[in-house]
């Protein structure tokens, strides 16, 4: 009877810290997506922990789900500026950043990506924030990959602060399943450590008054999405990616996301967010985010080697209506170095049996 009751207490005050803990959950308006300003890749890729629904991976890609770095077999670097419009008088404009490279070797995958935010537009007050993340990653069974990273970052014009944080991301990569191709789940545990906490950005209940908390992102922050594509033809390619994301079990975010490549050249990109804290403070866009890149091959021939002939660069723009009058628009570009790897190696066996 005792332990009976113990047992209730037990559930009765979780219950309690995690409804106190969702009451004071007071993130400033993007504070979830500190990494989704960065380049138009970033913007538009659905917050995908499954590589999106084409399964194109840059360096950035990883901040979302360590274990994606191991999907790129090709040395890739990225680089993006975004722009953020409002109509706040003091402060009409923001801006964010973001470059980065992956290098594949023979043990495991390495990546680093140094970027930017900032925006102490009252409608975005994220601060002005400078990071870095570095993260490898590597496939340990078949079809099974798994990473991990860390970050650092500081905090500046709401107070000072700073961050150091570690990730960690599994991918499994299923066969073809019914009208689904190349269908591949994921999840990660992201932010693990000391979060952004000591500032005084403006959150989406309001102003901190020291009794509110307004730390961002969330303090191990759990995501989880599948990814698979529906058409896959010579001229075109179709794919979708659902992902769910649950900050302390504070929030609960959805993200869904749609890509087309049209002949091998155009790549037209979409997602749309539905964050529900968000939602419920005003804070939620109801209109999705769009952007559209150019694939093009680049002239490496003054290289020795043949493999590095057959590199490319993507150019792509994207806008995202963060909420109201606050707009972002963001230019990037990605070039990827090399020959992809499309083949598996072939082993041959050369058996040469002599008469005795």
């Amino acid at each position: 009877m005792i332990r009976l009751f113990s047992k209730k207490c037990i559930c009765v005050l979780m219950g309690i810290g995690i409804s106190a803990a969702a009451f004071a959950y007071n993130p400033p308006c993007q504070g979830e997506n500190l990494t989704g300003f960065i380049n138009p890749h970033q913007m538009t890729a659905g917050f995908s922990t499954a590589g999106g629904p084409l399964l194109t991976i840059t360096p950035s890609s990883v901040m979302v789900n360590p274990a994606l770095g191991s999907y790129q077999n090709r040395a890739t670097l990225d680089i993006g500026y975004t722009g953020i419009f409002t109509a706040d008088e003091n402060r009409p404009y923001s801006q964010a950043f973001g470059t980065g490279i992956l290098i594949p070797t023979n043990f495991c995958n390495i990546t680093g990506e140094l970027f930017g935010v900032f925006s102490e537009t009252e409608k975005m007050q994220l601060g002005n924030t400078l990071n870095l993340k570095a993260t490898v990653s590597k496939e340990v069974a078949e079809n099974l990959t798994i990473g991990i990273g860390i970050g650092a970052g500081c905090l500046w014009g709401f107070n000072t602060d700073w961050n150091l944080v570690l990730d960690a991301g599994a991918v499994y990569k299923f066969d073809d399943i019914g009208p689904m191709h190349n269908f591949r789940v994921g999840a990660s545990v992201l932010n693990i450590g000391k979060v952004y906490n000591n500032t005084y950005t403006l959150g989406i209940a309001g102003r901190n008054d020291g009794s509110d908390w307004t730390s961002y992102p969330g303090f191990l922050t759990i995501k989880a999405g599948a990814a698979a594509e529906f058409v896959n033809t010579d001229k075109f390619t179709l794919g979708l990616s659902l992902d769910v994301t649950t900050p302390f079990f504070q929030d609960v975010i959805f993200d869904a996301g749609v890509q087309m490549l049209i002949c091998n050249f155009v790549v037209v990109n979409s997602s749309w967010q539905f964050d529900t804290a968000a939602c419920f403070r005003g804070y939620q866009s109801w209109l999705p985010t769009v952007g559209i890149a150019f694939k093009f091959g680049l002239d490496t021939s003054f290289t020795n080697k043949d493999s590095w002939k057959k590199s490319d660069l993507e150019i792509g723009s994207a806008w995202k209506n963060v909420s109201g009058n606050v707009n972002a628009v963001s230019l990037g570009a990605t070039v990827n170095m090399g020959q992809p790897d499309r083949k598996a190696p072939e082993i041959k066996i050369d058996v040469d049996f002599e008469e005795e």
